[in-house]
């Protein structure tokens, strides 16, 4: 049976008028491997291609109603690097977002909490937090 799940990630993105930029550079930097990177012009399907570049950093995928079990993990890697994440943004123009992901399963809905120090942190680098939720129907109770 599946259970309600979430994962977390934080990108890098340019802004204003910034599309592309060196994502080497962040790797570089943070001392940190991403766990996705897109980039601009490279085909998504024979039709499109991307219209921006982003570096991103993706917590694995669990069952769990706890926010704080995707959003510390986050926290783990980046909170002592808000000196370097700062310091990219202005030199690259960057905006940072932070993606909290959740897929519900049969009602399962987890408490959509995030902890002052993870709230702190996410104002120290001035990233924008995100929730997306995708809710899937409640099954009927086998017989």
């Amino acid at each position: 049976m599946e259970k309600t799940s979430l994962y977390a990630y934080i990108s890098f993105t340019g802004k204003d008028d910034v599309d592309d930029f060196p994502v080497e550079v962040i790797t570089d930097m943070l001392g940190v491997q991403p766990t996705t990177i897109y980039r601009m012009g490279e085909r998504i399907n024979d039709v499109r291609t991307r219209s921006f570049t982003s570096w991103q950093f993706e917590t694995e995928t669990l069952e769990t109603l706890d926010t704080d079990d995707v959003l510390l993990p986050i926290l783990n890697v980046f909170q002592y690097k808000t000196v370097t994440i700062n310091r990219l943004k202005e030199e690259l123009n960057l905006n940072i977002q932070i993606q909290l992901v959740i897929t519900m399963i049969n009602g399962y809905t987890p408490g959509l909490v995030i902890s002052p120090e993870f709230s702190r942190f996410a104002s120290a680098i001035n990233a924008s937090i995100g929730i997306d939720m995708y809710v899937y129907p409640f099954s009927d109770p086998e017989e």
